[in-house]
């Protein structure tokens, strides 16, 4: 790329830069506030044309709408194509070698029928039917037809021939098409066919060589100078493809300000009606889910009601059998309490039985006194007592001769014998208070 295409860039650049201020940081960052407000992406598409393809000539181009509504109908575009410095063909007698910039200003529209509204009248006379963008039949609704002017600077150097051209080229002219929607993407994005051409005046700076075979070098044959064509002439034909971000596709972009309002209007309408239509379902709803309401507390009261007396019924029942449990189970605790104390006393009797019959045990020595039960001590001597004697008066056996059953008694009946012969004599006693007979007597009479 020349110094003077760098040039040229750089001055294009510029005059968007100017003319279009209000592209700036906060517009990059715009949201969708409203039902015809488009973002920053959504105003952006990508465009190539497939003629420039077919030659070899790789091209990219990029649109950008003006305004952020759906009602805008105009925008403007940048094209670069690029094809510089290919090896030639043929024997170095063909070659084809462009750089070409074009911006372009496009406006686009739709067919309007004609008596649709008051908006739309019939057409005035010939020019305005030549021009007009109203119909009285809409055959293609979903076509969008643009047209507009354009600027482009080129860089050439092209050889078809025995004789070549190589210059520089400014054209300005008109630019005329149509727009059809191919393809839509899942993530919202489409894709659209754009066919159409440019026409209108070139100056051209140009200036012819040929090729020396002999000395295998290329020589000027015609010094160039800037030249202007007298005549219009097309500079180029379309047959490319848009890609457009966001989810506003063509078809529901560069409308007129007319019918969007009227759609917006329409819908600001609906969604009056909508809150209209909603407040009285929900008063209907609400006196509907009063009734039911009170029906069912009325119904949920009385069975709670009941409910609640069986509760307290049952909660009454359980209280007394478990104060009967309790009332049982403290008596049993009492009654074993009271048979181990009798089984403390019982044993602690028992043990201090055991211990009288220790110490009242007699123990033979000599010369020990015998104890008569009167009282009165005689000496006893090695005499040795006479067989079938008793050792006590009366006949009753001591304690030492008693059987093991009688030894053996309860506790209880112990304590109450004592507590006897504490409080009466027995007549056991009373018969030793008396004369008692003589010993050998009473062996006989046994």
């Amino acid at each position: 790329m020349t110094k003077t295409t760098k040039n040229w860039l750089y001055a294009i650049f510029l005059i968007i830069a100017v003319l279009f201020p209000q592209i700036s940081k906060a517009q990059i960052f715009e949201s969708k506030t409203g039902v015809d407000t488009l973002t920053f992406a959504e105003r952006i598409s990508l465009r190539t044309n497939a003629v420039d393809w077919t030659l070899l000539t790789p091209n990219l181009g990029v649109e950008f709408d003006v305004k952020s509504t759906n009602w805008n109908r105009w925008a403007v575009g940048l094209t670069l194509k690029t094809k510089w410095n290919t090896p030639a063909t043929f024997k170095n007698r063909v070659f084809y070698n462009i750089t070409e910039v074009r911006a372009d200003f496009r406006n686009y529209w739709r067919t309007r029928q004609i008596g649709s509204n008051n908006k739309v009248p019939a057409h005035t006379g010939f020019i305005d039917r030549l021009f007009s963008c109203r119909r009285r039949v809409v055959k293609h609704p979903k076509t969008t037809y643009y047209r507009g002017a354009y600027m482009s600077f080129s860089d050439f150097s092209i050889k078809f021939g025995r004789e070549g051209h190589q210059g520089k080229a400014l054209s300005a002219g008109i630019t005329y098409g149509i727009i059809k929607p191919l393809y839509a993407f899942r993530t919202g994005n489409t894709l659209d066919l754009d066919l159409g051409f440019d026409a209108g005046f070139v100056a051209v700076n140009s200036e012819k060589f040929i090729y020396n075979r002999a000395d295998n070098c290329y020589t000027r044959t015609k010094q160039g100078s800037w030249k202007v064509v007298p005549f219009p002439m097309p500079t180029a034909a379309r047959v490319g493809f848009v890609y457009r971000f966001g989810s506003y596709p063509i078809t529901k972009k560069y409308r007129w300000r007319y019918d969007a309002d009227a759609q917006y209007q329409y819908r600001i309408d609906s969604i009056a009606n909508q809150r209209v239509v909603d407040a009285i379902n929900k008063h209907n709803r609400d006196s509907v889910e009063s009734v039911i309401y009170k029906e069912f507390w009325q119904v949920y009261d009385s069975a709670a009601v009941v409910n609640s007396a069986k509760a307290d019924s049952m909660r009454i029942v359980n209280a007394k059998l478990k104060a009967e449990a309790d009332r049982k189970q403290a008596e049993a605790d009492r009654q074993k309490a009271v048979e181990a104390q009798k089984e403390k006393e019982r044993l602690k009797a028992e043990k201090k039985n055991k211990g009288k019959k220790a110490e009242e045990k007699p123990e033979p020595t000599e010369g020990a006194e015998a104890t008569e039960p009167n009282g009165t001590t005689e000496p006893t001597g090695e005499q040795t007592p006479v067989e079938g004697e008793a050792h006590t008066e009366g006949g009753t056996p001591t304690e030492e001769q008693q059987t093991p059953a009688e030894s053996e008694a309860p506790a209880e009946e112990q304590t109450s014998a004592e507590e006897v012969s504490t409080s009466q004599p027995t007549t056991s006693q009373q018969e030793t208070n008396q004369p008692s007979a003589e010993p050998g007597k009473e062996a006989s009479d046994e």
